[in-house]
């Protein structure tokens, strides 16, 4: 049986089942949502899950079985355990891993996220983060300033024997000058990445399972609204309000008087549920205050 955790919220546990008629299998983690099981078709199996056991109907095949297991989130650090000879932690984009035990005996980064292979028994530590990059102001390239023609006053000319003679110059002719365009900008160039085919097809697998599985989940362990914020997020939220809705991170970190760990923690925390934004301007991160309490 080959596990795979997708760190997603909540984690999702993906279980590659092997071929057989009526299977039982031990859950690696107590599970906290009904147990779903499918065919590689897509359609459900019959199951039932009885003293930390599955019961599959596979009819003869192979089944994947995608379940929430139990978890912790301790102010936006999710923390999950997972009994398995050896399984496949999955972080996708947006996932950034605190801590990790055992140490993975192999890693692999794809376009679809991070891979750690693990031999369990194995626990993960992991929070989300929001970074927005503001490229530079672009400058206007300013026209040449065209100088104004110049005119040759008329001449007169008096012969004492001939008829008095108008000579009149005629002003030279006005040059256009050009007119310059801005430059366009150079075209981004795409980026790539590789990874070995099972895991890329585990990947597309991990998108559909998490929507059943939302589908089947019965608890969560977040609320909505402010009752999610703890004293700490509080305190920033109403740091930022007194600094007119944005502070840099330093400036925010010494004016609470707390570790940088803790804010990166609680920042992350409220960027995902809505209340901040973390813009990145060079060196320096601002946060952006985006909702109040």
């Amino acid at each position: 049986m080959l596990v795979l955790l997708n760190l997603t919220a909540p984690p999702i546990l993906l279980l590659f089942l092997p071929a057989a008629f009526v299977g039982n299998y031990a859950l690696p983690a107590p599970p906290l949502s009904d147990v779903a099981v499918f065919s590689p078709t897509g359609e459900p199996l019959p199951a039932w899950v009885l003293n930390s056991t599955l019961y599959v109907l596979q009819d003869g095949g192979p089944a994947v079985a995608v379940y929430v297991p139990k978890f912790e989130n301790a102010s936006g650090l999710y923390s999950v355990a997972v009994n398995a000879p050896s399984l496949v932690v999955q972080a996708p984009p947006g996932v950034m891993v605190e801590d990790v035990s055992p140490t993975p005996s192999r890693v692999e980064v794809n376009k679809t996220g991070l891979y750690l292979f693990l031999q369990g028994p194995a626990s993960v530590k992991y929070t989300f983060f929001s970074v927005e990059v503001r490229p530079p102001p672009q400058r206007t390239a300013t026209p040449p300033t065209t100088a104004p023609p110049v005119t040759t006053p008329t001449q007169t000319t008096t012969q004492p024997t001939q008829p008095t003679q108008t000579v009149t110059t005629a002003p030279p002719p006005t040059t256009a000058q050009p007119t310059v365009a801005p430059a366009a900008p150079p075209p981004s160039a795409p980026g790539g990445g590789g990874a070995e085919l099972m895991w890329a097809a585990a990947g597309v697998l991990v998108a559909a399972a998490a929507a059943a599985a939302a589908l089947l989940l019965r608890r969560r362990s977040a609320g909505g609204g402010c009752a999610d914020l703890n004293e700490t997020d509080l305190a920033i939220i109403r740091a930022l309000g007194e600094r007119g809705g944005a502070a840099d991170r330093v400036e925010l970190q010494d004016a609470l008087s707390i570790p940088k760990t803790t804010l990166h923690r609680h920042l992350h925390k409220l960027a995902r549920y809505g209340y901040v934004r973390l813009v990145q301007e060079g060196a320096r991160q601002r946060v952006e205050l985006l909702k109040s309490c």
